[in-house]
């Protein structure tokens, strides 16, 4: 029996969802990652379709996006510090497990090292398989409408966030979140990619230096306190 177009997407959507939850609970993030990219493409390759199928279509202002991009991390940031990062620690009780970057504190080659791996590689294989893929899969079976994209943004962010299991019930939760924004901005720019990819790539990149400066700490410690001070 040959399935239908619609069957093959949810097949999909399911299986690189489950890798990627399954293998972020393990601790082994880069396996699902890794097993989904074979799995895309091979889709990809079965339909014909192009990269820009899932996100990467042409951008014709490049500096723009860029300056765009930065602005939204830094307020993305500034959030994540302030409000999203000790709302998911009381939710949770638990402190996001950050330990991967250890060894950036005060070591600006391996800095250098993640800079690059994030931007040639973290947020394009991210991007691509959260937002571009899973939301664009979905959007092909639910629809456009709505409620339809509401629960597209929603669903994907949960992935999003299961998906960071490595980095504790805290980092999950506040990963989840950061993807409910990536997420509608995917919307909103049309499913186009670019602008979330530096976006993604901003705020890994703005994250990383704290850790490597070590003011991560002393924010962290500040923010603590003005919490305790004001519970409400």
């Amino acid at each position: 029996m040959q399935l239908s177009a619609d069957a093959v997407s949810v097949l999909l959507i399911v299986a690189v969802s489950a890798l990627l939850v399954g293998t972020g609970l393990r601790k082994q993030p880069g396996i699902g990652a890794a097993a989904s990219v074979l799995l895309i493409a091979g889709a990809l390759w079965f339909r014909g379709e192009s990269p820009s199928a899932i996100g990467f279509g042409p951008q014709e202002d490049w500096g723009g996006t860029i300056l765009l991009g930065f602005a939204y991390a830094a307020l993305l940031q500034l959030l994540a510090v302030t409000l999203v990062g000790p709302l998911s620690e009381k939710l949770t009780g638990t402190e996001p497990d950050h330990s991967v970057f250890d060894g950036v504190r005060g070591n600006w080659r391996t800095l250098l090292l993640w800079l690059a791996l994030v931007w040639t590689l973290v947020v394009f294989l991210e991007e691509g398989i959260f937002r571009g893929f899973l939301m664009t899969e979905i959007a092909k079976v639910a629809g456009t409408g709505t409620l339809a994209l509401g629960f597209n943004a929603l669903f994907t962010s949960v992935v999003f966030g299961l998906a960071h299991g490595y980095q504790n019930r805290s980092g999950m939760v506040s990963a989840g979140m950061v993807g409910l924004f990536l997420g509608a901005l995917f919307i909103f720019e049309g499913f186009n990619l670019w602008l979330v990819i530096f976006v993604h790539g901003f705020v890994d990149t703005i994250g990383i230096v704290l850790i490597a400066a070590g003011a991560d700490r002393s924010i962290d410690g500040f923010i603590r306190r003005l919490w305790r001070m004001n519970p409400h």
